[in-house]
């Protein structure tokens, strides 16, 4: 007999993988720049948004820029992101117990925000990263339930979101995927932040008064990376790779497969700032024997090459309490175009100062700010330029600022204050 579900309206994804649309962007008008610099025709921006999680407010931009490849032709960019707010993260609880033996019913929220970057890569990148984007809210809201702890949930999500693309692109995603990064926060005061590839999330803590903070770029915040880029010069992901590879894979710089340098495993450690992280020929996964995947990351959605080598979608997942670090007042997301010439330090210090000077539309002037840096380092260091995206969120307690009927939020920082860090940032 036929199958209980034989009558049931195909699912989204049974939908995208027959008619393999999604979203795609178009074409620029013309095949290869003429010069090399920005293009803000080619740019997608979140206007700033105030979004209420628990005790804050939490103002949030996205600024997407797509990069600039004077010898490739039609290059489209390969950014995406996410923001969801709560009305959105809403799923319908399908029963069970509890761990503490009650019974579970109703509608739960997964979140009160979300905020993610994707960014892909291979020919069919931009695909993988729509598709991959586009699935991510919804596949959190399906793997979500009372009877299970969020933290599984939430890392679950994204090897079923690695899935989707996977059915979807078919053998286009032999080559082909996307970094995922995603910062879930609840309303309890705790961001969970998941991360799968070499894109970043960084916080901005304020010192105390009397404090000073622990980088030479900020003034006010310490800075804190939430995320470990997963790179192929991390000797634990090494370690890692050759323990779950299917297939004879090495690691090898372009250098040692063409047989211009030996091969060791000697890289460096390739740690934010260090001379390994800026080098031009950073070490690669390869198959034994052969010239190919080259992939530098160690974990991403797509490559199924890659995956018989050890790439994984599995998320590195971390945590930052808010109410254990109640002076947190900026969360960055970005993807690699940002930190690939710029530190997070460097990076949180525009947003600082933006954040300083307060006003409507502070985050996005600060992630338009991060954006036109890091594309300025690219035109100083290289002769392209990558897709680069930055999602700024500014937070604020909820009693220092006045939600207006059309979602502005204005902060009311007293002025003794704001002088008072004005004056410490002064260098005579």
């Amino acid at each position: 007999g036929a199958s209980a579900g034989a009558d049931a309206a195909p699912s989204a994804r049974a939908r995208a993988v027959a008619s393999k649309t999604w979203r795609r962007r178009d074409a620029p008008r013309v095949a290869t720049p003429e010069a090399f610099v920005m293009d803000p025709s080619r740019r997608e921006v979140e206007r700033e948004r105030a979004c209420v999680v628990g005790e804050r407010v939490v103002r949030v931009s996205v600024v997407c820029q797509e990069g600039c490849y004077p010898h490739k032709e039609y290059h489209v960019n390969q950014d995406c992101y996410v923001v969801a707010e709560r009305q959105e993260l809403v799923y319908a609880d399908g029963g069970g117990v509890h761990a503490c033996g009650e019974a579970s019913h109703g509608r739960g929220v997964c979140g009160e925000l979300l905020l993610g970057v994707f960014d892909g890569h291979g020919k069919r990148g931009e695909d993988c990263a729509q598709i991959a984007s586009g699935y991510f809210t919804g596949t959190l809201i399906g793997e979500t339930s009372e009877t299970e702890a969020l933290d599984a949930s939430y890392a679950r999500a994204f090897e079923k979101v690695n899935e989707e693309v996977c059915e979807i692109m078919g053998e286009d995603a032999s080559f082909s995927g996307s970094t995922a990064i995603t910062a879930l926060f609840d309303a309890d005061g705790t961001v969970r932040v998941g991360n799968v590839g070499d894109s970043r999330c960084v916080v901005g803590i304020r010192v105390a008064n009397d404090e000073l903070p622990l980088n030479r770029h900020t003034k006010t915040w310490n800075v804190l990376d939430l995320t470990h880029d997963q790179t192929c010069f991390r000797a634990d992901e090494r370690a890692r790779m050759k323990a779950q590879a299917e297939s004879p894979m090495m690691f090898a710089t372009i250098g040692m497969v063409l047989g211009e340098t030996p091969s060791h495993e000697e890289f460096g450690d390739g740690e934010p700032g260090s001379d390994e992280e800026y080098c031009d020929d950073p070490p690669r996964v390869f198959m034994s024997g052969y010239r190919f995947p080259g992939c530098a990351f160690t974990r991403s959605i797509g490559d199924t090459v890659g995956k018989a080598l050890g790439v994984s979608a599995t998320p590195e997942m971390s945590t930052h309490d808010l109410n254990a670090s109640p002076t947190t007042q900026c969360v960055v997301i970005a993807s690699d175009g940002v930190f690939e010439f710029m530190s997070s330090g460097e990076t949180m210090a525009i947003a600082e100062r933006h954040y300083l000077e307060g006003g409507e539309g502070a985050s996005e002037r600060a992630a338009e700010e991060i954006v036109q840096a890091a594309y300025t380092r690219w035109q100083e260091q290289d002769e392209r330029a990558d897709d680069v995206t930055a999602i700024v969120a500014f937070i604020y307690p909820s009693d220092e600022v006045t939600i207006h009927p059309s979602n502005d939020v204005v902060a009311t920082i007293q002025l003794n204050d704001v002088s008072k860090i004005m004056g410490a940032m002064t260098v005579s």
